[in-house]
């Protein structure tokens, strides 16, 4: 009975260099917990650039690549990016490691794949350096880093402070603009910063070289591409530590055991297919602390358990409490914040138009539940857009109960994502609002709209197609992306002051409608009564800039327009006629925009 083969283990390819001097150690540690691990010259990698291919990881010791003639690590970046191009992108876009150790961390600097793209305006190889420490000396000293929430692979199931050894010359890590640091923080691309034993502010000699924003290692966004001033390599085994910490392992070798780890999880059967676990988990952990925020007391359990509980005992407090659900989406308006890279808008859009749908029953928030979908599930475009949905929750005083973020690489294309929700509120039985209540003599009131809202993009689409969302319009004043992405506005601070007002003078709002896609006719119908019609004044207040220009670039019909978009009015309210007065007054941003009569349907003059 022949035995089967014993499968392969993950290999790693630790780069040797003149001048590098610590690959050997590096090579031990990636041995240490599984990797097969080859020592290979940069000369012969160039000779055959598709062995590269052959790794699951590869590693840029430290040292003194080429004796840093030109500069730390410059000589060995531009090796590796002229000659070796093509496979190292290959290599990256892929999913595979890479992690550069002090000079290591200076060549992918160097080579611009590290920090990557933080901006749209500047060119990756001039965001970011590694300059001369700010002691103006060489630092060989053990320091303590804090471990922060990013999309880091190699640091990703690391909780705790750990301890490392530095040892250079030019570790200070500085940016082209600080205003790029937040960027970086908030894009989950700071895994490692200097922080102090205990706990207090961060001085010499804790950050050792001076780094901004503590800064001792950065990761590219998607978080395989790593590079770090302090050398984990040289402590894998507590016996390295000065004091002999520990029983065993060193902190370094956690880092080397998530790279591993990965590795092996990349090459399971269900990554193989498209589904990728450590990115989901990534992501989670990226966006766990704003979908926290947003929870109160009555939030029995939320995020990573298999379904939110809510406590609904506080509104036991009203007569006779009415539940209001509503599901929507946020359309094809996904497909321009994808091509603009704009992430962090398109979950108010989600909230917002829900909690409006709300208001037309006369409810208001309790708890809300979001569905994302992606083709590639990319863990931090998923945080953003999720950290989104949860900043517009805390906004209307909603708790983000839960979710599911979807990787479906067979229904949708890379780069695209769907954006759903389900939001639960809650109203007074008597407090609802009835259309039966609706009479001749009735005034309708609208409030402005941002923009689009959420509706009318597959047109908008094909009628700025010839253009860059960068285009600056005359009649806009903006960039294109600008107007097409403000969020939808939320009135819910708006209808409840309205409400409350006419509420303390014995009179309320008859009716509401949400104006979106079917525009005014296909919203205000659905609260009209039978026999009473609505007649909409379209000269009762100026269409914005975006929709004249929608119309005059597709050449699209005046009622075409009326029929699908909201043309600058996002929620008309029905109120009494005595009523309305009184609201305009408390409320000056208020339209009149038309009236109720005696007939059927909605008629636009």
């Amino acid at each position: 009975m022949t035995s089967a083969p014993l499968a392969r283990r993950q290999r790693a390819l630790v780069l040797r260099a003149p001048g590098i001097n610590c690959d050997r150690e590096t090579a031990h540690a990636c041995r240490l917990v599984g990797f097969e691990t080859d020592l290979l010259h940069i000369n012969r990698l160039l000779q055959a650039p598709e062995r590269l291919l052959d790794y699951a990881l590869l590693v840029i010791p430290g040292g003194f690549s080429y004796g840093d003639d030109l500069g730390a690590g410059t000589l060995l970046a531009r090796n590796l990016t002229i000659h070796l191009g093509s496979q190292l992108d290959q290599f990256i876009d892929e999913g595979r490691l890479v992690l550069g150790i002090c000079n290591g961390f200076q060549v992918l600097v160097r080579a611009g794949l590290l920090p990557g793209r933080v901006t749209n305006t500047l060119d990756i190889r001039t965001v970011a350096s590694l300059t001369d420490n700010m002691s103006a000396q060489f630092e060989s000293r053990w320091v303590t880093l804090g471990v922060e929430i990013s999309t880091c692979l190699f640091t990703q199931w690391i909780k705790r402070p750990i301890e490392l050894p530095v040892a250079h010359g030019e570790g200070q890590f500085v940016l082209a603009e600080d205003a790029m640091l937040a960027q970086l923080q908030k894009s989950g691309q700071v895994p490692l910063v200097y922080t102090s034993p205990t706990g207090g502010d961060v001085v010499y000699p804790g950050n050792p070289n001076g780094s901004i924003g503590n800064i001792a290692g950065v990761c590219n966004a998607r978080g395989n591409v790593f590079g770090l001033m302090p050398h984990p390599e040289r402590y894998v085994s507590a016996l390295q530590h000065p004091q002999r910490r520990g029983t065993s392992d060193g902190d370094g070798l956690l880092i080397f055991k998530n790279a591993y780890e990965y590795a092996n999880q990349r090459k399971s059967s269900y990554a193989a297919s498209g589904v990728d676990i450590a990115a989901a988990d990534t992501a989670r952990e990226l966006m766990k602390d704003a979908v926290r925020a947003t929870h109160g007391a009555e939030v029995l359990a939320g995020i990573g358990a298999f379904a939110g509980v809510f406590d609904a005992s506080s509104i036991q407090q009203m007569q006779r409490p009415t539940l209001v659900a509503s599901t929507d989406g946020v359309g094809t308006k996904t497909l321009i914040a994808a091509q603009a890279g704009r992430f962090d808008t398109i979950g108010h859009d989600l909230v917002n138009h829900s909690v409006n749908d709300l208001l037309c029953q006369g409810a208001k928030p309790l708890f809300f539940m979001d569905y994302l979908a992606m083709g590639k599930l990319d863990p931090v475009q998923a945080a953003k857009i999720v950290r989104g949905v949860a900043e517009a929750c805390r906004e209307v005083g909603c708790a983000l109960l839960g979710g599911e973020t979807a990787e479906m690489p067979d229904v949708y294309l890379p780069g695209t994502f769907d954006l759903a929700g389900t939001i639960v509120g809650v109203a007074e039985h008597d407090a609802i609002v009835k259309a039966a209540r609706i009479c001749a003599g009735d005034v309708l009131l609208g409030l402005p709209s941002s923009g689009l809202h959420t509706n009318g993009y597959s047109l908008a689409r094909r009628v700025f197609a010839p253009y860059g969302l960068d285009t600056v319009f005359p009649e806009l004043g903006e960039p294109l992306a600008d107007a097409l992405l403000r969020p939808h506005r939320c009135y819910l601070k708006d209808v409840e002051g309205i409400r409350k007002y006419l509420a303390d003078r014995g009179s309320f709002i008859k009716g509401a409608a949400h104006i979106t896609g079917g525009s005014f006719a296909g919203n205000i119908a659905r609260i009209l009564p039978a026999g009473m019609k609505a007649v909409i004044k379209t000269d009762a207040w100026t269409i914005p800039p975006l929709f004249q220009l929608l119309a005059r670039l597709g050449q699209v019909s005046r009622t075409e327009m009326y029929r699908t978009l909201n043309m600058g009015i996002g929620m008309v309210l029905v109120l009494p006629a005595e009523a309305a007065e009184q609201a305009r007054h408390v409320h000056p941003e208020l339209l009149t925009v038309g009236y109720i009569t005696e007939g059927e349907g909605v008629v636009l003059q």
